[in-house]
């Protein structure tokens, strides 16, 4: 492997790791959404048994809440895409949610077989590398 070969390859090799991070961090995104789908199932679970007028902080931003009075604990109001919002049973939206949370584990299980395989490609561009270089030095 001339001096060319080996410049191209740590080029590839770069751009694999690059593609690595950058799935890495899909993964952490995905990951993320997957727990916070189930804080939003026990949160509605723990909905179905409050008694209706207990004090709530309910947030509005990132950080910010006012204090209300849950007065309906057997539907909820859910966005279903472009500000359009639904009124759904508890049941209902929990299932939905459920939907999600297994489209965000399939997600994941792609993108953590993409990291291997990614993985396998740069191991075997190391291996070679060090194979050209051990020729040479012989």
């Amino acid at each position: 492997m001339n001096e060319d070969q080996v410049k191209e390859k740590y080029m590839q090799f770069k751009m694999i790791q690059e593609h690595i991070e950058q799935m890495s961090e899909h993964l952490q995104a995905l990951n993320q959404q997957n727990e916070d789908i189930e804080i939003s199932i026990n949160a509605l679970h723990e909905m179905t048994t409050t008694e209706l007028n207990t004090d709530l902080l309910t947030p509005i931003a990132d950080g910010i809440f006012i204090s209300s009075k849950l007065t309906n604990n057997k539907t909820v109001i859910v966005n279903v895409g472009s500000n359009v919002t639904v009124e759904k049973t508890i049941p209902e939206a929990i299932k939905l949610l459920q939907k999600q949370q297994k489209e965000t584990v399939t997600k994941v299980q792609e993108v953590e077989e993409l990291v291997e395989q990614f993985n396998q490609q740069a191991m075997r561009i190391y291996n070679d590398v060090e194979k050209a270089q051990q020729k040479s030095e012989e």
